[in-house]
């Protein structure tokens, strides 16, 4: 099957920056000599960059010209297919990531947070015990709380991660079932777990975290299973 020519041109530009050692913000050539270095039309390297741009792979700056954009998740979220935000089975694979990469990480974690960090997190569980509503604390502080937990390994990918599995569940959090009613008391047992430097009780502390999530998601899953099908005959409208 044949490769369009302007998803040849992404992959030669694409491998244009990789093998030149070009970092975020750096230059590209003109349009002309890019188009001139890579053998192809200025075209099809035109409408490679527009989509590349809409990757952030590619910065077009008016009046300037190319530029190495920096990486990050947002086209990423914003090109995730629409029913991977409405189907169910979907979300668990994304939840399930999240769940594995958070109970993996929390030990080395550990090793690594300061007293300061620790009185950080407290204060966080803290706002979120007197700004909680029907249990359920802030969206904001749920994610500051997480951020701030992770961010002494001082690995962005795990932040830019934390924060693409946050806004994945957020965006289908009002259609869940029902919520944890002990969110916040499970944020304060991460931290007490944190305190006693015992990583089974870190693990299990992040285990419990995401339970309640999980059997948020199962019980939205058995309403929908039981709610009655809408129907499709005007006639059975009554």
């Amino acid at each position: 099957m044949r490769v369009p020519l302007y998803r040849q041109a992404q992959k030669a530009v694409r491998q244009y920056v990789l093998d030149h050692g070009l970092r975020p913000g750096d230059p590209l050539p003109s349009e002309g000599e890019l188009a001139e270095q890579l053998g192809m039309s200025r075209a099809s390297l035109r409408e490679a960059t527009r989509s590349l741009e809409s990757l952030g792979v590619i910065e077009a700056r008016h009046g300037t010209g190319l530029f190495v954009g920096k990486f990050t998740f947002d086209p990423i979220l914003e090109h995730l297919p629409y029913g991977l935000l409405l189907d169910g089975a979907a979300f668990e694979e994304v939840l399930e990531v999240r769940h594995a990469l958070e109970e993996h990480l929390i030990v080395k974690a550990s090793k690594v947070l300061s007293e300061q960090d620790l009185a950080d997190l407290d204060e966080i569980v803290q706002q979120m015990r007197e700004q909680q509503v029907d249990g359920q604390p802030p969206p904001e502080l749920d994610l500051a709380f997480h951020r701030r937990l992770f961010a002494p390994l001082g690995n962005r990918l795990v932040l830019d991660l934390i924060d693409l599995f946050w806004q994945l569940y957020n965006r289908i959090g009002e259609q869940l079932a029902e919520k944890n009613p002990h969110a916040v008391e499970i944020h304060a047992e991460i931290i007490a777990a944190l305190r006693t430097d015992d990583p089974r009780r870190l693990v299990e502390a992040v285990s419990q975290h995401f339970a309640g999530i999980e059997h948020s998601v199962e019980a939205s899953h058995v309403d929908d299973a039981t709610r009655p099908a809408a129907p499709t005959n005007p006639e059975e409208v009554q």
